[in-house]
């Protein structure tokens, strides 16, 4: 019901605008905008529910980790466009091969890559880098942003926690993404942290292990 009301929101808000007042208009946006954010947290319950109840099923499969990273920049390159923060990946050298479940993965670059845009100004970059190195593939994204105070760190990967920094243009949060991150990093061998500087801008990090050469 939810994708529903979005949808029809949407239509009205692209093909019906000109036969609406600019008030209506606004109304519209808010009705897309809010149902938008309430199928987002639906869909973050539902898959704390089923993590918590130890049914993380992951479809681990070869995959080209550089290639999904570049197409989680391109898909965050167009929303970013909007505060005016560009989203860059210079793609590595060959990464040895990965063995991962590609849909699980891309949800974390998203909602990383789309944190980091949350928290920024515009006019910044947010950056994503990938390296190997001692068995493991490393994915960075770093920010210009505001940064996180200390205090907040520990509350980062925990259901419902939010910090005290709050987003640049207004956008919403669930407080659920980053412990959804963590659980399928981990599901995966991996492991999730970050590095941040009050003023000058946070670096989320994680770690999956490379695949066992084939024989």
């Amino acid at each position: 019901p939810l994708g529903v009301i979005s949808t029809y929101a949407e239509f009205l808000e692209t093909e019906a605008a000109a036969a609406l007042t600019v008030e209506q208009r606004d109304f519209v946006t808010t009705i897309k905008d809010t149902s938008d954010f309430m199928l987002r947290m639906v869909t973050d319950l539902l898959d704390v529910t089923a993590i918590e109840a130890g049914q993380l099923r992951l479809d681990r499969q070869p995959a080209d980790l550089a290639a999904l990273i570049q197409h989680s920049a391109a898909l965050n390159r167009v929303l970013a466009a909007k505060k005016n923060i560009g989203v860059e990946f210079e793609v590595p050298a060959p990464v040895p091969p990965l063995s991962f479940d590609a849909g699980k993965i891309e949800q974390v670059l998203n909602n990383l890559i789309g944190n980091a845009v949350k928290f920024s100004h515009p006019g910044t970059r947010v950056r994503l880098s990938l390296s190997c190195a001692d068995g493991l593939a490393t994915v960075a994204v770093e920010d210009q942003g505001q940064g996180i105070p200390a205090k907040d760190l520990e509350k980062l990967f925990k259901p419902f926690s939010k910090t005290s920094v709050r987003s640049t243009a207004g956008e919403q949060s669930t407080g659920l993404g980053l412990a959804i991150v963590r659980r399928i990093v981990e599901g995966h061998g991996g492991r999730i942290w970050v590095e941040s500087v009050v003023g000058r801008g946070s670096t989320f990090s994680f770690t999956l292990p490379l695949a066992p050469p084939t024989t």
